[in-house]
C-alpha cells in the first residue's frame, strides 16, 4: 500500500499533537516517509523494517540498537491483516513504551479514513467516466463494459437520465466541487451520479422514481438555502440509446429553467417545450413582431399580466380581476386594450391562441438572450400589482 506523503504528514502531526513526542511514519521497507523531525525523512531505519517483517513491536534502547534508529518504539500498522506501515515514537523506552497500542490504533484509524475517502473518490471518478461514456455520441463499448463491471452497474437493465442545474447557491462554499452533498451520494448506491459546482447528471434504474430522488436531493439543498431544477428523460433498455435520453433530459431541464413552474420536468410532460426550442430564432422574432409591433417592454409586460390572469381562470373575468386586485370593469378595459394594441382579442378563441404563443415566444427569446433573464412565471403578485397600477395610469 502506497501512503501519500501529505497523508503521512497529517498522521504524524495529529499524533504529535496528542503525545508531544517526535513521531515517525515508515513504509514497510524501513524508510521514513514522514516525520516531525524533517531531517530524518527518507532515511533508513532497521528497527522499523524488522517491525514490518516480524509483525511485532520493536523497542530501541541502549541495550538494543538498530541501524539508523534512535531510542523509542516502532509498531506495525495492520489493515485487513496486512502490515501497511510502521509508526514510531522517539524517546526513552520507559517514557514511550506505553504508547505502542495508542499510536498503532490512531494510525490505523487515520489510514482507514484515508482509504475510505480514497475509495469514495475513486468511485466518483469511475462514475463520472462511465456517465461521460454513456451519454457520448460516440461510445466506447470496451470502456463501458469495464467501468460498468467495476461499479457493478447493470448495462442491460432499464435506465433513465436526470440532469439538474443550480438556480441559487446561497450557502455553497467557494471551494465546493459538487453542489450535491457527499451523504446524498452515499444514500443512492444504485444511481450513477456525477456533479460539479452547479450541474449534475444522474442515471437511474428505470424502476426508480425520478420524483422521489429529486425530492430527496432538493430537500438537502434547501437546508443549505440552495435551489436547483431538474429534467428527466424517458426510459430505455439499450445503452446505445442513452445519448438520445441525455438530450431529452437536457431539453426538459432547459424548459424547466424557462418555465419555473416545477422543480422537475419530465420529457413526457412537455408540450410547447418540445417545439419552441427547435423553432428558428428568426421565425420567433417575426411572429412576436407581428403581434406586438410597436409595443415597448413595459406595455408587453402589462398586457402579459392581464392575459396571464385571464388565462389562469379560464376566462373568468371576476376571478381574474380579483387576483389582480382590480374591478372587473377595469379588467374588461385591459382586455380591450390588448385587442386594440395587438389586433388580437383575448376573448376570441383563435386570437387567444395567437396571443398565448406570442407571449411565450417573447419571453423565451428574452430567456435565451439574457443569461439571467426572468421567465414569466417568476413574477410575484407584488410586481404584478405594481405593473397594473402603471398600466391604469398609462
Amino acid at each position: 500500500m502506497e501512503i501519500d506523503p501529505q497523508i503521512a504528514a497529517t498522521i504524524v502531526s495529529n499524533i504529535k499533537d496528542v503525545l508531544r513526542h517526535e513521531i515517525n511514519l515508515f513504509d514497510t521497507h524501513g524508510h521514513i516517509i514522514s516525520s516531525t523531525d524533517v531531517s530524518r525523512i527518507g532515511t533508513y531505519h532497521d528497527a522499523a523494517m524488522q517491525a514490518a517483517r516480524d509483525h511485532r513491536t520493536i523497542y530501541v534502547d541502549d541495550e538494543h540498537q538498530y541501524a539508523g534508529a534512535k531510542n523509542g518504539i516502532n509498531t506495525p500498522v495492520v489493515i485487513d491483516g496486512q502490515v501497511v506501515a510502521v509508526i514510531g515514537v522517539t524517546g526513552e523506552r520507559e517514557a514511550v513504551e506505553s504508547f505502542g497500542n495508542v499510536i498503532r490504533k490512531m494510525t490505523e484509524i487515520l489510514l482507514r479514513e484515508n482509504i475510505e475517502q480514497t475509495a469514495k473518490f475513486n468511485r466518483r471518478i469511475s462514475q463520472a467516466n462511465l456517465i461521460n461514456q454513456l451519454i457520448a455520441q460516440h461510445q466506447d463499448s470496451d470502456i463501458i463494459r469495464y467501468l460498468a463491471a467495476s461499479l457493478d452497474w447493470d448495462r442491460h437493465a432499464s435506465h433513465r437520465i436526470v440532469v439538474g442545474r443550480v438556480t441559487s447557491l446561497a450557502s455553497i462554499p467557494d471551494d465546493a466541487t459538487s453542489f450535491i452533498p457527499e451523504h446524498v451520494f452515499s444514500s443512492m448506491p444504485n444511481v450513477l451520479v456525477t456533479a460539479d459546482a452547479d450541474e449534475c447528471c444522474l442515471i437511474l434504474n428505470g424502476d426508480d422514481s425520478a420524483d422521489d430522488i429529486v425530492q430527496r436531493i432538493a430537500a438537502q439543498l434547501e437546508s443549505n438555502n440552495t435551489k436547483a431544477v431538474f429534467g428527466a428523460s424517458g426510459t430505455t433498455n439499450s445503452v446505445e440509446q442513452l445519448p438520445r435520453l441525455y438530450e431529452q433530459a437536457q431539453l426538459a431541464l432547459h424548459w424547466c429553467l424557462f418555465d419555473r413552474s416545477a422543480t422537475l420536468m419530465h420529457i413526457e410532460d412537455l408540450d410547447f417545450g418540445l417545439i419552441v426550442p427547435s423553432m428558428p430564432r428568426e421565425a420567433m422574432k417575426q411572429f412576436v413582431e407581428r403581434v406586438f409591433a410597436g409595443l415597448d417592454e413595459t406595455r408587453i409586460s402589462a398586457h402579459f399580466r392581464t392575459f396571464q390572469a385571464y388565462a389562469s381562470f379560464n376566462g373568468g373575468i371576476t376571478r381574474a380581476a380579483q387576483s389582480l386586485f382590480i374591478h372587473k370593469n377595469t379588467m374588461q378595459n385591459h382586455l380591450d386594450t390588448i385587442a386594440r394594441d395587438t389586433g388580437y382579442n383575448p376573448r376570441d378563441l383563435r386570437d387567444f391562441s395567437v396571443l398565448d404563443t406570442a407571449f411565450r415566444l417573447y419571453y423565451y427569446l428574452r430567456f435565451t438572450t439574457r443569461s439571467k433573464a426572468v421567465p414569466p412565471h417568476a413574477y410575484d403578485f407584488v410586481e404584478l400589482r405594481s405593473t397594473v397600477r402603471e398600466y391604469e395610469t398609462s
